[in-house]
């Protein structure tokens, strides 16, 4: 089994998510950068074939919003350049790539849930689940839940009775522990 990941996303962007009719869709990319609430996927480590989790938690449970099989990770530029559909040319001109982002999320609101603040490399999907909010971690998987940190592993931080206390130890990308990994797969049958 590939490496498996989890980045977490606030309440806001799942609002946007809804607001725009991304539920239900596929997501085809996501976005990292330099900030807790967009964090880097290239310092995380991840690579081409491996999962990532796009994760939220409402009322002290992990709702899996999507498992993404990874196809590469680009620059800002290379993705920009790739979809004239999001960031028409003449919406470039004499512009920075923060700011046609900018413009890209002003044309197209939905964006906004994946690309919620300072980006610098895109995440490319060959494969998604449907973006859901139906897909809850059940509270003895929650229990179990682990991730992988320097050949060893640990519990996430605050689970009380089965249930999510705090988002702290969720916030950034988080490689699952092998038999988490093999939990979070479990729940997406192929």
């Amino acid at each position: 089994m590939s490496n498996a990941y989890t980045v977490l996303w606030n309440s806001d962007r799942i609002k946007i998510a809804r607001k725009h009719g991304l539920i239900g869709r596929s997501i085809d990319f996501l976005f990292g950068g330099p900030h807790t609430t967009q964090p880097s996927f290239i310092k995380a480590g991840v690579k081409a074939g491996e999962i990532v989790y796009p994760v939220s938690v409402r009322e002290g449970a992990i709702h899996i919003l999507s498992q993404i099989r990874v196809r590469a990770i680009v620059t800002v530029d290379d993705f920009i350049a790739e979809h004239p559909d999001l960031y028409p040319p003449e919406e470039r001109h004499g512009r920075r790539a923060f700011e046609i982002l900018d413009r890209g999320v002003e044309l197209h609101p939905w964006l906004r849930a994946l690309n919620w603040t300072g980006s610098d490399h895109v995440l490319l999907a060959e494969r998604s689940t449907p973006f859901s909010l139906d897909t809850v971690l059940p509270p003895e998987m929650l229990t179990r839940l682990t991730f992988r940190f320097n050949k060893a592993d640990w519990p996430v931080s605050g689970v009380a009775e089965s249930r999510l206390t705090t988002t702290v130890g969720l916030q950034g990308i988080h490689r699952l522990s092998f038999s988490s990994a093999w939990e979070f797969a479990s729940l997406f049958p192929a």
